[in-house]
């Protein structure tokens, strides 16, 4: 018998608890953005990506960045979790990890972050697929490094989609447990949220329609029922335990 809520019960659970509180996460995702689309764009501008030289330049440089983000995200999942748990949330949340924790948080991001280098490094083909165009065997290349990337991006995601909710329901643990634990609560649930995660594709290409304006709606949604979907994880945990 499967214990755990259906993909329609959390989304049902997830609108109803953002009922007045829209305008705190639609603000406190804008300015997540913002930071981080304004500080990709200053580097950007000083980096030429069309070098090989500029693509690996700015590799090492979306490392600092994705740990700069990785503040933010710690910051959302404060706030999603404490929505999913009916507490009353503020923008300064968003904060929360510019603090003490930001040396945990790093150290967490950074395994995200240079397994999102890894699977960039196809994209350093990019000023040969320039200059050679018409090769077959480049462009087939490409393609197949590309597939291998996403998926092996794809299930690392899902299976530490937990960590940055476990931090904050386990602040003792290290940086190591915490992705371990997240490797444990998410064996034979990658499944599930990937299907869930592939659901809000109509309502994302919906949002693309409106020239992306809705994401700012649909994306806090999106991590509302993903905050629910780990404490339905983390209460079959303790009833099992």
């Amino acid at each position: 018998m499967n214990e755990h809520l259906s993909s329609a019960s959390l989304k049902s659970l997830a609108k109803g608890q953002l009922l007045g509180k829209y305008g705190t996460v639609v603000a406190a995702y804008a300015i997540h953005m913002g930071c981080i689309l304004f500080t990709s764009f200053m580097v950007s501008m000083f980096i030429d990506t069309a070098t090989l030289i500029g693509n690996i330049i700015y590799l090492l440089v979306s490392v600092l960045l994705s740990l700069f983000g990785g503040l933010f995200v710690y910051g959302e999942a404060y706030i999603y979790l404490k929505i999913a748990c009916n507490q009353p949330v503020t923008v300064s949340d968003l904060f929360c990890g510019f603090g003490s924790n930001a040396e945990k948080i790093a150290r967490v991001q950074i395994v995200f972050a240079l397994v999102a280098v890894i699977c960039s490094l196809p994209n350093l083909m990019t000023p040969m697929l320039i200059q050679h165009p018409e090769n077959p065997y480049l462009m087939l290349t490409y393609v197949i490094l590309m597939i291998i990337t996403t998926t092996v991006n794809v299930i690392f995601s899902l299976t530490f989609a937990a960590s940055f909710y476990l931090m904050h329901d386990f602040p003792n643990y290290t940086p190591k447990e915490i992705l371990m634990q997240s490797y444990k609560i998410m064996k034979g649930n990658r499944g599930r949220l990937f299907y869930i995660e592939l659901s809000f594709i109509p309502l994302l290409l919906l949002g693309f329609c409106s020239c992306c304006v809705t994401y700012l709606w649909i994306l806090p949604y999106m991590e509302a029922v993903q905050a629910n979907f780990y404490l339905d994880l983390i209460k079959k945990r303790n009833r099992n335990s």
